[in-house]
């Protein structure tokens, strides 16, 4: 019997775009989900989802079950969480995003054997800033109260503090979101509702403000390695975006919105290929065992049983105020040296005509010692400027210089400076750790 309600209210912002895939492939290979007026939602079922794997408090299976509801042959239970789906109250703007698939042994688009062109995808996105309505409702019984409200409290905080990301590509950055609460109410409210009393009745069929409610979240502790590193751009940049405009350059720079932006998926790309080449040089025979259980792997030819989400998310940069401009190249025929074919295009990357700072952030959950190392050899790589980033690094754009950075681990944390590095040595030890690591049975998740 159900002895009141805990609801949960308020706006849901998404700080960066969201791929919450519809199945469909008409505007591009995988359309986002829309609504029967064509508008963007995010489907209760992924909300609903993701809060259920983040939030596992210690010994509470049996009463997660409950919580959450369960299936057996011949018993189960029904949710106590109710959620709508969440639909926009604000403009919420879609666009088209392009991926290319790397060969990191060769460092250029792998090739398409069969069309004998690179691989390329595109994708839909909902971009950055767009709103929606949350609305979770929480049954409890008077033996299950204690339990639902601190569940709604872990919610409520785990949604306000920026803890999960939703939808597709969430390791590179995409689907972070966060819970803002309503002008004139408070955002987590109990209902004291009872069948008897028709003023309760009358008060949750109004939606009328029920007694303030207040629990202590579940702790939710994950053992998770964060760099947070300051950036400024040595030269110049671009990460293509190709403009369907006429007269536009063949390749502009990508935004979302208005803002300039390195994607997540261009930061974890070459984060990546470093790492793999680090680790092909220093620990050739575990190479792709950790990578695998760092970055995660398909099987193409099962995908449905060989898989495996990686630990590692690169958040999207929101560049500062950088310059684009219009350069017009030609393309060198490497045998005689002159233009193949009098082929020109253009392109507009992005320059720094100051000091423009941005921060990169990369986390890894549930990490190993030695996979901290291996982040602290790519970031010494980004620092000096010997990884680029984006396209056309043959010609040195995508060269960063390190300004500052943030190293937190279990409670400790280093800050590093462009002109003090005194903090390294607090951070040898990770570098230690995977020199040493010896068997491939030591490597896992």
């Amino acid at each position: 019997m159900t002895d009141g309600k805990i609801v949960l209210k308020g706006t849901i912002r998404l700080l960066s775009p969201a791929l919450i895939g519809s199945g469909d492939d008409e505007k591009s290979d995988c359309d986002i989900v829309l609504d029967a007026e064509g508008k963007p939602f995010i489907p209760a079922t992924s909300l609903i989802g993701v809060l259920r794997h983040h939030i596992k408090p210690a010994n509470k299976e049996n009463e997660l079950n409950v919580f959450w509801g369960y299936a057996e042959k011949d018993d189960g239970g029904q949710s106590c969480v109710i959620c709508a789906d969440l639909y926009p109250v604000n403009s919420a703007g879609i666009t088209i995003r392009d991926g290319i698939k790397i060969d990191n042994k060769i460092g250029m688009v792998e090739m398409d054997k069969q069309k004998k062109t690179g691989k390329k995808y595109d994708y839909q996105v909902i971009e950055k800033d767009a709103k929606f309505n949350l609305n979770i409702t929480i049954n409890f019984s008077s033996a299950t109260k204690d339990f639902c409200g601190q569940m709604a409290a872990t919610i409520k905080d785990v949604l306000q503090n920026e803890k999960i990301s939703i939808g597709a590509k969430t390791n590179s950055g995409l689907g972070r979101i966060k819970l803002e609460e309503p002008e004139k109410r408070e955002a987590l409210q109990e209902y004291n509702f009872n069948k008897q009393h028709k003023q309760d009745v009358f008060k949750w069929l109004t939606g009328k403000d029920g007694n303030p409610f207040a629990a202590d979240p579940f702790p939710l502790r994950k053992n998770t390695f964060t760099i947070k590193a300051e950036f400024k751009l040595k030269n110049s940049l671009i990460i293509r975006a190709y403009a369907e405009e006429e007269n536009a350059p063949d390749a502009t720079s990508m935004k979302s919105g208005s803002k300039f932006v390195i994607p997540g998926t261009s930061l974890k790309g070459a984060v990546r290929s470093r790492a793999e080449k680090i680790l092909n040089t220093i620990k050739p025979g575990m190479t792709e065992q950790i990578m695998n259980s760092l970055f995660g792997y398909v099987d193409e030819n099962n995908a449905a049983e060989k898989a495996k989400k990686g630990r590692i998310r690169i958040d999207e940069v929101i560049l500062p105020e950088l310059t684009p401009e219009l350069h017009t190249r030609i393309k060198i025929d490497r045998f005689t040296g002159g233009a193949l074919g009098g082929a020109l295009f253009d392109a507009m990357p992005l320059f720094d005509g100051g000091e423009q700072k941005f921060e990169v952030k990369i986390i890894i959950d549930n990490y190993k010692d030695y996979e901290a190392g291996l982040l602290l050899l790519v970031l010494k790589d980004l620092w000096t400027g010997d990884l680029a980033v984006g396209g056309e690094k043959n010609v040195g754009r995508g060269v960063f210089e390190g300004i500052a950075a943030q190293i937190a681990w279990d409670h400790q944390s280093v800050s590093l400076e462009k002109d003090n590095l005194t903090g390294l040595a607090d951070l040898s030890f990770f570098v230690k750790s995977l020199a040493e690591l010896k068997e491939a049975a030591n490597v896992g998740s």
